[in-house]
C-alpha cells in the first residue's frame, strides 16, 4: 500500500441509509466490499458513486436505543471521545444536520471539510469531501429491528489515487468502515447500560472523510 493509500485509510464518518439488500448481520461488524449489483443505500436519494472502483459496506446490529445511537453519529463536536483518532472533529454550521451543514476533522492529521448532502433524522445521513485526489461519498443508515438497531454503512472512493491500487485502496475502505461500526456498537451499548465503554488497545482506527463525486462537498 503506498503512503498516500496509508494516509486515507480507514474511511467513514458517520452519517447515512436505510439497509436493504443485506445478508444476515453478525452481532459484530461485518463488511461486505464492493456491493456491486445488488440495492445500494441511499438517504433520501442520495447514494454512494454507483461507478466508483472502490465501494465497500459494513453493517452491525447495536443493542442499543435508536436515540442514543443517533446522538453518538451526529453529535460530531464530541467524537473525539470514542474516536480520537479523528481529533478534532468540529461543527461549523450551527444546529443539528442537515443538507448544508459543514464540518471540520482531522483524521490520520489531516485537515478535512466534509459537507453534508442528505440526512432523515433518526434514520439516515450522507456527507462528502474531496480529500488528496480522492473524491468520496459516505452514507449511514439506521434501521430499527428485532432485537435493537441495524446500524449500515456504505461508501464509495473514485480518483486517480484509487484507480492506481484499487486493491489496497478496498482493503482500507474495508478496515475502516468495520472499525468505525465496531465503535459505535461498543460506545452505544456500553453507554445505554450506564458504563463508560471499554478500551480496546488492539484497534487501529484510521478515518477519512466522505467524499462525493457527483455532489461533491
Amino acid at each position: 500500500m503506498t503512503s498516500r493509500n496509508k494516509v486515507v485509510q480507514g474511511v467513514a464518518v458517520a452519517a447515512v441509509v436505510t439497509a436493504t439488500a443485506l445478508s444476515a448481520p453478525s452481532p459484530a461488524a461485518a463488511h461486505e466490499a464492493k456491493p456491486v449489483g445488488r440495492t445500494l443505500q441511499e438517504c433520501r436519494g442520495v447514494t454512494v458513486d454507483k461507478s466508483a472502483p472502490v465501494i465497500s459496506r459494513a453493517t452491525v446490529l447495536i443493542k442499543a436505543p435508536l436515540t442514543t445511537i443517533w446522538h453518538l453519529h451526529t453529535d460530531i463536536d464530541a467524537w473525539d471521545t470514542w474516536i480520537p483518532e479523528i481529533t478534532p472533529a468540529r461543527k461549523k454550521t450551527p444546529g443539528p444536520l442537515r443538507p448544508g451543514s459543514v464540518f471540520e476533522w482531522s483524521p490520520q492529521n489531516m485537515h478535512v471539510t466534509s459537507t453534508v448532502k442528505s440526512v432523515a433524522p433518526r434514520r439516515c445521513t450522507a456527507w462528502a469531501a474531496p480529500v488528496n485526489g480522492i473524491d468520496g461519498i459516505h452514507l449511514f443508515t439506521f434501521e430499527q429491528v428485532k432485537g435493537g438497531v441495524l446500524a449500515t454503512t456504505e461508501e464509495s472512493w473514485a480518483g486517480a489515487p484509487v484507480e492506481a491500487d484499487v486493491p489496497g485502496n478496498q482493503t482500507a475502505l474495508d478496515t475502516g468502515l468495520a472499525d468505525w461500526m465496531k465503535r459505535l456498537k461498543n460506545t452505544a451499548e456500553s453507554t445505554s447500560c450506564g458504563k463508560p465503554p471499554a478500551a480496546d488497545p488492539a484497534a487501529s482506527f484510521a478515518r477519512r472523510p466522505a467524499r462525493q463525486p457527483i455532489t461533491q462537498g
